[in-house]
């Protein structure tokens, strides 16, 4: 985004590993190899012959070990607000031997995505800004530079279906309301979509007053005036609790000020 930037530097990559087996040593050479010892009859399993040998594959034993290994990437991430660096976080992301650390088939690394999280965690006014011009442009279909409540509704449903915009819930009463809501999507997506666009309709009433449609103008005010609401601290950025309340107030939830 324009105004909040991060550069990532790579750290390094470690390799962990659980303790290995013990190895096998073999015996003296003055004194004879010990003999396998069959299973017991009473010690014998389901699936085993009695009197069996039973014998470790080396391959599995190297599928196993190996199996227990873990590559290890640490990232600096850095943000930037108006050319001055706000914050710097080491993260560490732990790969397992079947968690692909490339490109995926969707075409975002494992890089990507822990920059797109570290910059979805704060959102400055500028950002807001433009996140607001181009929520009009989305919901303007008919492009006739007015949007609808109904175009507000679909807006706000489109955050829910790609989990955009997506942030913790701010207050017990939220998060309980949410958890109901993923009851309702589970049982019936038809039903979730229907309270979404109830919460839609009525922040849409709380922006536009009276009116049936807001501009541009209207639309991108009323965003900046949730913004600087829920900007406790003044310092033009959203974090922590600030950015989950406003995200709160976009998709209409009810905040107890």
């Amino acid at each position: 985004m324009a105004a909040s930037r991060i550069s990532v530097l790579l750290a390094g990559f470690s390799l962990l590993a659980v303790p290995a087996l013990a190895q096998e040593q073999a015996p003296p050479a003055d004194q004879p190899e010990a003999a396998a010892m069959p299973i017991d009859d009473a010690e014998a399993g389901e699936g085993e012959a009695v009197g069996e040998t039973v014998e470790v594959n080396p391959d599995e034993m190297a599928d196993m070990l190996n199996s227990s290994q873990q590559l290890q990437q640490t990232f600096t991430l850095k943000r930037t607000i108006n050319g001055e660096v706000v914050e710097t976080d080491k993260r560490t992301v732990t790969f397992s031997r079947d968690m692909p650390y490339r490109e995926t088939e969707a075409g975002q690394t494992t890089l990507e995505r822990l920059k797109a999280s570290f910059d979805g965690e704060a959102l400055t006014r500028t950002e807001a800004f433009e996140e607001a011009k181009l929520d009009f442009i989305v919901a303007d279909v008919d492009r006739n530079e007015a949007m609808t409540r109904e175009e507000f509704a679909t807006l706000v449903d489109g955050w829910r279906k790609n989990d955009a915009r997506k942030a913790d819930a701010p207050t017990e009463e939220i998060a309980r309301q949410r958890q109901y809501d993923a009851f309702l999507e589970e049982l019936d997506p038809s039903v979730a979509q229907q309270q979404t666009e109830a919460y839609a309709r009525e922040k849409f009433a709380f922006m536009a007053g009276a009116a049936e449609t807001m501009s541009l103008q209207d639309y991108v005010r009323e965003y900046l005036l949730d913004f600087d609401s829920m900007d406790a601290d003044e310092d033009t950025v959203l974090t922590g609790e600030e950015l989950m309340r406003f995200r709160a107030l976009n998709r209409g939830e009810t905040l107890d000020m």
